[in-house]
């Protein structure tokens, strides 16, 4: 029998997942040579700057509030020469990385709620694997037509998520559920977790699950199709839709996003989109970037962040459909 504290209480857990990940990525390589998208920059540079760049969108955008997949992929397909179908799987990939290091503690404490993860994770999962296939397909059959068409989606996209965040209501930490519907009743979603901060178990219900089921499969196509991360979307259902209290609603994002970008990244390595010297240092960077951020958050205002990374989107937003213009065919 095996002695417990051989991997102790903590395990190999969910933190393993990207690691292990990452290492088969290094070992198999990709069908894309390195040297086609350095732009003839030697790889060890191309390795730090990609490091450096994304350990700063990752501080910037824990500061701002949102995941750094919403930052990342507009900022490398607008200002970069880099392929959009590596990018877009680069982005899934580190989303990916991001959440399932973060579950592992939300899902020991029972902040995240299983049940609504078994209800959102299914249509979120399967949406984002058919918008990765799509990504594939547009990308074999489209040509420059279909690049051009991605980068100009993505840039009305990113200018909308700006609008959300600009014009958005407030979201309430503890929504009041005053009668639930039919259909969330007989799903059971209901449930408690321990609150710190106020020293209680926090007992609570959600509603209208079928509204959020039909918009967890518009947010999980967007998610595989343009390599987003979903946490910008998830969020707002869960807390605005379904009435979840905003911690859990941010705690089953994550958990989530772990769940469907595992799913609907293997259609972008198997189109070879994975490049490992320019999907490790942005991994790297992003999850370091994001511990960093969230010290800082603890000693700094970030009001001011929140709306330069607002501004940025704008302008990556502004900047994609410029080249999705440029590039659409005369």
């Amino acid at each position: 029998m095996v002695k417990e504290r051989k991997f102790g209480k903590r395990g190999l857990g969910l933190t393993m997942v990207p690691w292990l990940m990452l290492v088969l990525l290094v070992s198999t390589g990709t069908a894309y040579a390195a040297e086609e998208q350095t732009a003839g920059i030697s790889p060890m540079a191309f390795f730090f700057i990609f490091l450096i760049v994304c350990l700063i969108i990752g501080i910037f955008a824990v500061l701002a509030g949102v995941g750094g997949g919403v930052i990342f992929t507009p900022l490398m397909m607008g200002f970069t020469p880099i392929d959009s179908f590596i990018i877009r799987a680069t982005g899934l990939f580190v989303a990916m990385a991001g959440a399932l290091v973060a579950a592992r503690p939300f899902l020991r404490k029972g902040i995240a709620n299983i049940r609504m993860l078994f209800y959102g994770a299914v249509p979120y999962a399967v949406c984002a694997i058919i918008g990765a296939l799509l990504a594939g397909y547009i990308k074999a059959v489209m040509g420059m037509k279909g690049e051009a068409f991605i980068r100009g989606a993505l840039g009305l996209i990113v200018i909308g998520i700006g609008l959300l965040f600009v014009f958005a209501g407030k979201r309430a930490e503890y929504p009041e559920v005053k009668e639930v519907d039919g259909f969330s009743e007989r799903l059971g979603l209901a449930m408690g977790y321990w609150e710190d901060s106020l020293g209680k178990v926090v007992d609570y219900k959600v509603k209208r699950a079928h509204i959020g089921g039909l918009l967890f499969c518009g947010v999980g196509l967007v998610s595989g199709l343009f390599g987003l991360g979903a946490g910008w979307a998830m969020v707002p259902v869960f807390n605005l839709v379904m009435l979840a209290p905003l911690k859990v609603a941010a705690t089953c994002s994550k958990v989530m996003i772990g769940i469907g970008d595992t799913g609907a990244i293997w259609p972008y390595i198997m189109g070879g989109g994975i490049l490992p010297l320019f999907a490790v240092p942005c991994m790297i960077g992003l999850i370091v970037g994001t511990l960093i951020g969230a010290k800082i958050m603890l000693i700094v205002k970030a009001g001011f962040i929140r709306y330069l990374v607002i501004i940025i989107m704008f302008g990556a937003g502004i900047r994609l459909i410029m080249k999705a213009i440029e590039m659409w065919p005369k």
